[in-house]
């Protein structure tokens, strides 16, 4: 069932030259690289915080970005973002990495280059960068639709917020949202994972009024098996409403579990839910299919179109460089996305959803509007690719081959040089 708005008249709210839709680390990496490139950016986020999951989701590991053998892989403003909240707070990266220009590769492989921080030093860290920077902020503004001209360039996004109904024009729009919404309003293929389980980090406090980052939630005497094995893509707003309520379900059995116990077994008094996320906590939602997809194939694999380079997370070993192709439209040309609805597929996507490669394809995409509005480029397809990587490593990205080719032997950690070509 349907029914029909009487038509209106909706007012213009700005004109920019790129608009980034979310403020998650994607989207704020995008704004800082647009605007520092000279583009007037303007940044709309739906909540009244940034970062994403990484701050209103308590996702607070910045995870790593090195190879895990000592050898830093991913720079620019990745590696701003994650020291950004050490100007706020006394955190530090892991190890010697703090101070890595004075370590040895040894002291440097003994741990990974990542960072546990506070999620308000990440958010008013960034928020402070970006005004710096000259980007525009607007919170508490949500995009529920696109204009597109003849060509099938965006012309102006359609936006809700406490003015009611307005819109934005704009010359290039990065999608950031993380579930590539902006990519389904101007009906991009993408791909739907329907893996997400209810869950997520939330934030408990004790008596003593000492606060704990729970993360392990599910276990098997307390959890209700229809939401062990419940699964969602969290595109629907049903599936978003079932995802929270469902994971506050799982954060006060977590309690109750905990509280259940005896002092002498857990050496803890009893604690409370303190903070829930104000976010759904999803992984991996939608993202888009662009010209060029990653897969498992690509890594240690070099491309010619390289705009970033970053590992894996989960182990040490793998790496990745980032092919400009997989960020930008097929079918609207004034597009690109930003974060984890970038398009890769698989077992990649899971490696590529997490914090340091979202801020790392968001530099490249917020680098790659403001070149083409200077060199009016209408297309990101377009684009000089070789004048991106240019401007890339102007503002200290490294696009080293060497970083992504040479692999380790895990029984003997001697460096060697793989044998595959280039995927192109």
């Amino acid at each position: 069932m349907t029914i029909t708005l009487p038509q209106r008249t909706i007012p213009m709210h700005g004109d920019y030259d790129v608009i980034i839709a979310g403020g998650g680390f994607g989207g704020v990496a995008a704004a800082l690289a647009a605007a520092r490139n000279g583009a007037k950016t303007c940044l709309l986020e739906k909540s009244a915080t940034l970062g994403g999951l990484g701050t209103a989701g308590f996702v607070v590991i910045y995870l790593p970005i090195c190879d895990g053998y000592g050898h830093q892989v991913s720079y620019g403003i990745v590696e701003e973002l994650l020291r950004l909240p050490m100007k706020y707070s006394p955190v530090k990266p892991n190890g010697a990495w703090n101070n890595k220009e004075q370590a040895t590769e040894e002291e440097l492989k003994a741990r990974r280059y990542e960072l546990v921080y506070l999620p308000a030093t990440m958010s008013l860290g960034m928020e402070r960068i970006l005004l710096e920077a000259g980007v525009t902020i607007f919170y508490d503004t949500l995009i529920t639709d696109i204009v597109k001209d003849a060509s099938g360039a965006i012309t102006h996004v359609v936006v809700e917020n406490k003015s009611g109904c307005g819109v934005f024009a704009t010359k290039f729009v990065i999608d950031g949202t993380g579930d590539a919404d902006i990519c389904k309003f101007a009906d991009e293929e993408c791909e739907v994972s329907k893996n997400n389980k209810p869950g997520a980090w939330y934030y408990s406090i004790n008596t003593d009024n000492e606060i704990e980052l729970r993360t392990r939630l599910y276990n098997p005497e307390k959890c209700p098996e229809e939401i062990k094995t419940m699964r969602l893509d969290g595109t629907d707003f049903r599936q978003v409403s079932e995802h929270i309520i469902r994971s506050h379900e799982l954060f006060l059995l977590d309690n109750e579990f905990h509280n259940e116990k005896p002092l002498s077994e857990t050496g803890k008094i009893k604690f409370f839910p303190g903070f829930v996320p104000s976010m759904a906590c999803f992984l991996m939602t939608r993202r888009i299919v662009a010209p060029y997809t990653m897969t498992e194939a690509d890594m240690h694999m070099w491309h010619d179109d390289a705009v970033g380079i970053f590992a894996d997370w989960r182990k040490a070993g793998p790496v990745y460089a980032l092919p400009y192709r997989s960020l930008y439209a097929q079918r609207t040309p004034n597009l690109i996305t930003a974060g984890r609805c970038i398009s890769t597929t698989g077992d990649t996507w899971d490696v590529a959803r997490v914090i340091p490669v979202c801020s790392i394809s968001g530099e490249a995409a917020g680098t790659a509007a403001a070149l083409c509005l200077r060199d009016n480029v209408q297309r990101f397809a377009d684009l000089n690719v070789g004048a991106l990587q240019a401007q890339l490593i102007k503002a200290g990205v490294k696009l080293d081959r060497s970083l992504v080719e040479n692999v380790y032997d895990d029984a003997s950690n001697i460096r060697h040089k793989t044998t595959k070509t280039n995927f192109i």
